[in-house]
């Protein structure tokens, strides 16, 4: 009797640690399948001989984790109020030059589309971003810290453009004593660009009334009370796009 069983045993030993292929000779793993692979159920991952594995949850993905070599699920992360949408690129851009103005400019409406000509670009500022899908939303956020050197109200305007053609602007006027700086912030959305590789994102600013001011933007003027370190612009492109 003992030898009636222990042949097929050892058959079977050997048939579970062997490699299997479907449509393949050659199979470089415990199971190689070499065409389309329906499952009909759950796929399974971290799974024990005592217990099942995971099965993720709604709305996660299967993750191919090769740092920990283990697979596991992912949850899908989608901007708030964006729909189907999710992040596809993001960069920032920081500034410490700065732009300074002194005399009056002109203090005119602008126009989607205007030209960046006359305008004064902060050197750091600047960016690209690709968009590849018809449906999108590209989102600029921009902060910066203004100063003046006087008593004297002084405005001015900051906006985004995009091919050096503006697509968003603000003014805002400074207040205040010598010295004086504030926080300013520009944040613009632009749906459903045409697909192109590398857009160019610029940041410029121009003086509107100045007085008798030295106005400072994203640069100190008065070091007595801030440093280049304290005023720069900081400018973060983020593109979203259907997962």
């Amino acid at each position: 009797m003992k030898k009636i069983f222990f042949t097929p045993f050892l058959l079977m030993i050997g048939w579970v640690n062997a490699q299997i292929g479907i449509n393949t000779a050659n199979p470089v793993n415990t199971l190689d399948v070499n065409g389309d692979l329906n499952v009909r159920k759950e796929i399974r991952t971290g799974g024990t001989d005592l217990l099942k594995g995971s099965a993720g949850n709604a709305g996660e993905i299967f993750h191919n984790n090769s740092e920990m070599q283990a697979n596991d699920w992912k949850s899908i992360k989608i901007a708030d109020g964006q729909g189907s949408m999710s992040l596809f690129s993001i960069n920032t851009t920081a500034d410490q030059t700065g732009v300074s103005f002194t005399g009056n400019g002109s203090p005119v409406p602008y126009n989607d589309g205007d030209s960046i000509n006359g305008w004064s670009v902060l050197p750091g500022n600047s960016d690209t971003f690709s968009v590849t899908n018809s449906n999108n939303k590209v989102t600029f956020s921009f902060q910066t810290t203004v100063q003046k050197t006087e008593t004297d109200a002084s405005s001015f305007a900051c906006g985004v453009f995009v091919d050096d053609a503006l697509k968003a602007v603000r003014t805002d006027v400074l207040l205040g004593e010598k010295g004086a700086y504030k926080i300013f912030n520009l944040n613009a959305t632009l749906a459903n660009l045409t697909p192109k590789n590398k857009y160019v994102v610029k940041v410029a600013c121009i003086k509107r009334t100045i007085s008798n001011n030295i106005l400072g933007i994203g640069r100190a003027v008065d070091g007595t009370f801030l440093s280049n370190d304290m005023s720069q612009s900081v400018l973060t492109t983020s593109v979203l796009q259907p997962y």
